[in-house]
């Protein structure tokens, strides 16, 4: 049975020429979900972290740390939840590099996907620990450390 084995939130997509989207990877046993943020999305969060009585800044933060939700839910959920969210099988993945970006220059990290479309995710990454899950499920990983190597 499929499972999620990972999530990496909070990133941008680069859907192509200016457009960009907010989304979260869901790393499962057999395949990486691509799951759209929507403003509707984070909103739903708010409101129940209002209803069930959150404090103010845990009401604020939780449209961003709506993704730990992924861990519970089927892959298949995850996929369908939005008509935008698609999937990569693991074995139509050629390789993933990670790139370090620069806070000081404005530069994000950037995590580029090799299959038959060329797919970008910028953001801010735990790369070491991107490195090793993608790594464990016999994903070739290039970059992360401190060269790039």
């Amino acid at each position: 049975m499929e499972k999620v084995v990972y999530v990496i939130p909070n990133l941008e997509y680069h859907k192509g020429f200016l457009k960009n989207a907010l989304v979260n990877l869901v790393v499962t046993d057999q395949r990486i979900i691509i799951a759209h943020v929507k403003r509707e999305m984070i909103q739903k969060a708010r409101e129940e972290a209002k209803a069930r009585g959150d404090g103010f800044f845990k009401r604020i933060s939780s449209g961003w740390t709506m993704h730990e939700r992924y861990y519970g839910m089927s892959p298949e959920d995850i996929v369908n939840e939005a008509p935008e969210n698609f999937s990569i099988p693991l074995n139509g993945i050629k390789e993933v590099k990670l790139k370090s970006g620069n806070i000081d220059e404005g530069k994000k990290d950037e995590m580029e996907i090799k299959w038959k479309e060329k797919s970008k995710f910028s953001g801010n990454m735990n790369q070491r620990e991107i490195k090793k899950k993608l790594s464990d499920l016999n994903i070739k990983v290039k970059g992360g450390g401190l060269f790039g190597f």
